[in-house]
């Protein structure tokens, strides 16, 4: 097999992290689809209801591999969903729990603040930015397993 460009110790991430959606809100989806179907299929016929079916099914597939969260530490970098930030401009970094998860993305939000957050996944990171440039002062990123992510980070 030959060597692949992304296997070069360099580019492998020091964590990886990839939140799909919980079974709720997939499960509500494929209610709803289903519910439509039926729609079409008593107003147009069983054909159109079966095609309409399948298109929301696949349109819905589509939506659940955009939606997921892609967190990665590599390269002296944090990535989180396309967006990225140099060790340098990284701060304090900590792990939250539901509760403070609930209460920064809540009552206590910056309006500014980078949020990557999925309301199914109950715990968190908040990563302080340090840069006179960047108005953000910090990111809140979900995540399922935080103290491995403050680990990777602080490793940087």
């Amino acid at each position: 097999m030959a060597p692949n460009a992304d296997n070069k110790s360099g580019n492998r991430p020091t964590f990886r992290e990839v939140i799909y959606p919980s079974l709720a809100p997939i499960s509500f989806a494929f209610f709803l689809i289903s519910s439509i179907g039926v729609i079409f299929a008593s107003a147009y016929g069983s054909s159109w209801g079966w095609f309409a079916t399948l298109l929301l099914t696949i349109l819905t597939f589509i939506g659940i591999y955009h939606s997921r969260l892609i967190i990665e530490v590599k390269d002296g970098k944090l990535f989180v969903a396309g967006a990225k930030i140099e060790k340098k401009y990284i701060g304090e970094v900590s792990a939250l729990n539901s509760s403070e998860m609930k209460r920064l993305r809540g009552r206590d939000a910056n309006a500014i603040a980078f949020t990557e957050v999925r309301f199914w996944v109950k715990g968190g990171v908040k990563v302080d930015v340090n840069d006179a440039n960047d108005p953000v002062p910090y990111w809140l990123v979900s995540s399922k397993h935080t103290e491995k992510l403050v680990s990777a980070i602080n490793k940087l």
